[in-house]
């Protein structure tokens, strides 16, 4: 049966596993990398870091070293021919060759399905983003509009002052000047 890797020492399962043992296919902790390296049969086992290290997957069976064929459905593992008639004995089984296929024509739907997806989601963000666009243009348009008018009135009331204004400070002028020539001349008359 084929084990799945974990990041936990499957050695003493409480420690995190820190190294990978090539040759063995497992995590180890420190303390067990040190016991693994002192032992005779494994003392020229490699280690990798296990944090910069993908394990590959393995064709054969490390209880029976043999080709996987089947996928135990119940357990969701691969197993060989061995492993179906020990441990898989009853459980579902699928060929691994078409548990593949199943696979695959699964993972080509569900992406031409999320591309169909966002491809569409893609055209109406497109669609959205154009209206919205227009719909700036169009404030920015009415807003230009409603400014030139507010500053047209403002001009004409500024226009209006100035006039109304200048009037009265000419009727004034004429008013005073009209009042200095009268005390000229009677002051010349003194």
């Amino acid at each position: 049966m084929a084990q799945a890797a974990s990041k936990t020492c499957e050695i003493c399962v409480s420690a995190p596993g820190s190294y990978y043992c090539l040759d063995c296919e497992q995590y180890y902790c420190e303390n067990c990398k040190i016991l693994h390296s002192k032992q005779k049969l494994s003392t020229s086992h490699e280690f990798k870091n296990a944090a910069d290290f993908i394990p590959e997957v393995k064709s054969k069976c490390i209880d029976h070293n043999e080709a996987f064929s089947f996928v135990c459905i119940d357990c969701d593992v691969l197993v060989c021919g061995c492993c179906v008639t020990e441990k898989h004995n009853g459980h579902k089984l699928s060929q691994l060759k078409d548990a593949i296929s199943q696979l695959k024509t699964k993972i080509e739907n569900e992406f031409l399905t999320k591309f169909n997806e966002t491809s569409g989601n893609v055209s109406k963000i497109k669609l959205s983003l154009s209206l919205f666009n227009g719909q700036v243009e169009t404030v920015i348009k009415s807003i230009t509009e409603e400014g030139n008018k507010i500053k047209s009135m403002v001009d004409q009331y500024t226009a209006n002052k100035i006039a109304s204004l200048q009037e009265q400070a000419r009727k004034e002028s004429e008013q005073l000047s009209a009042i200095l020539s009268c005390h000229k001349t009677a002051l010349d008359k003194a």
